[in-house]
């Protein structure tokens, strides 16, 4: 049996990839762990001010939200394809970080990402997740371009 990562993040290259995962390269007897790395900005106030707590409920409930609403959909997808798959969602660090844990605690023969082609300056300043994910992984992973519109 192969295990493999999919990362998803809700942007189109990560959707992308995994549609071409299921059409190139998935087999009935693989298993997919969906993967979603939920980031996100907490704005609780101006240090040494109270803190909103009802406003940080609702940013954290929004994210968790959308990570479950990202990964459900691809699982639901999996499941019609009679894949199976089970779904990870981490928090609290890089994406790139919780994707190569997620990797090494799964035991996952493969990763797929998608790409969002950022020029060089860009990949400076911000940083790739692919990038660092293909420098760090111990096991193969495959960057799935989008084709130009």
């Amino acid at each position: 049996m192969r295990r493999h990562l999919i990362a998803l993040d809700g942007r189109k290259p990560a959707e992308y990839a995994f549609e071409w995962y299921l059409e190139n390269f998935a087999r009935p007897d693989d298993q997919v762990v969906i993967f979603h790395c939920s980031l996100f900005q907490l704005s609780i106030a101006l240090p040494g001010a109270a803190v909103n707590v009802d406003a940080v409920s609702k940013q954290v409930q929004e994210a968790m939200d959308r990570a479950n609403t990202i990964t459900q959909n691809a699982n639901e997808v999996l499941k019609a394809k009679g894949i199976r798959g089970y779904i990870i969602i981490k928090s609290g660090m890089k994406p790139e970080e919780a994707i190569l844990l997620t990797a090494e605690e799964e035991k996952v023969d493969h990763i797929f990402v998608g790409t969002r082609d950022l020029n060089s300056l860009e990949r400076v300043f911000i940083g790739s997740v692919s990038t660092n994910v293909v420098r760090n992984a111990k096991v193969p992973v495959t960057i799935v371009k989008m084709s130009p519109s």
